[in-house]
């Protein structure tokens, strides 16, 4: 399983992983909505989760929606969804290059002669 990111917005915070080059949401909470927790299945339905914090929304484990498909769910929630996007740049392409570290450096031109 892939390691479980997590961006926090105000009172809002969404717990994500990174698959190939898809972001997929594992849950959402807004610590400010009292709604029950409940998980949320992709043909709709909702289960609830009796022991879960207010606010909390887990998503279908057998198939996790990725960031388009919650944005579109839950569009109030745009601020964390662009950050979750800028995060998960920050993941994938690191400012201090460490990806790209172990490149070879290419010859220069009196080298190839």
């Amino acid at each position: 399983m892939s390691r479980l990111h997590r961006t926090t917005i105000g009172a809002v915070q969404a717990s994500w992983r990174v698959v190939g080059s898809r972001i997929e949401i594992v849950f959402f909470r807004d610590g400010s909505d009292p709604t029950p927790a409940y998980r949320l299945r992709n043909n709709g339905d909702t289960v609830p989760i009796p022991l879960g914090q207010s606010g909390l929304v887990a998503f279908d484990e057998r198939a996790l929606p990725d960031l388009a498909q919650v944005r579109e769910w839950f569009p109030r929630h745009f601020r964390l969804w662009d950050a979750v996007r800028a995060e998960f740049w920050d993941v994938l392409l690191p400012a201090h290059g460490a990806r790209t570290a172990d490149l070879p450096v290419p010859p220069r031109a009196d080298e190839l002669a």
